[in-house]
């Protein structure tokens, strides 16, 4: 039996107001690339206390002793614990990789590797991850957030025909 989803535009209202209570109790938005950083800086620094003289690590830990205690790195991790929790209401938790044709599993965990690391720098080099830009940005109405959102979209709308047909459809059997 297929289990439904939320409604789209109830899922949308939910995340809007969310986003709007972020900015009011947090005084900021969304966004979960810094814990990534965070904790990079976290394990530097726990392991050699000289990387407090690099700029960019020290600023991580301008507020204290602790990268880790932030409110992005909070917001992770309730967004870890949510999405746990809400799969297992759901019945729909299960841990297994997508399959795509003609790609072996180690090559599959290996380019999510190598694409998670480029766009983690990514993130750090333009400021902002896809939900800092695409919810926080465009809700501030910050110009390079929407020019960044419709470099998104119009990339997708190029680049998925390409790999569509690599993705197994499980609907229909693994065949297209």
């Amino acid at each position: 039996m297929e289990k439904k989803y939320w409604n789209p535009y109830f899922g949308g209202v939910i995340l809007g107001t969310m986003l709007f209570l972020t900015f009011v109790i947090a005084s900021q938005g969304f966004g979960a690339s810094g814990t990534f950083s965070r904790l990079t800086a976290q394990f530097l620094v726990d392991g050699d206390k000289s990387w407090l003289q690099n700029a960019y690590v020290a600023n991580y830990f301008r507020h204290g002793d602790n990268a880790l205690i932030n409110w992005t790195v909070i917001e992770t991790v309730g967004i870890l614990l949510g999405g746990f929790a809400s799969a297992l209401l759901a019945g729909r938790f299960m841990i297994r990789p997508d399959k795509a044709r003609n790609y072996p599993m180690a090559k599959r965990f290996l380019w999510a590797l190598v694409g998670g690391m480029i766009i983690e720098f990514s993130t750090r080099f333009t400021r902002g991850c896809t939900s800092g830009q695409g919810l926080d940005g465009m809700a501030t109405f910050s110009v390079g957030a929407w020019i960044f959102m419709f470099a998104v979209f119009a990339a997708a709308l190029i680049f998925s025909p390409l790999f569509r047909k690599q993705w197994v459809n499980e609907n229909e059997g693994g065949e297209e």
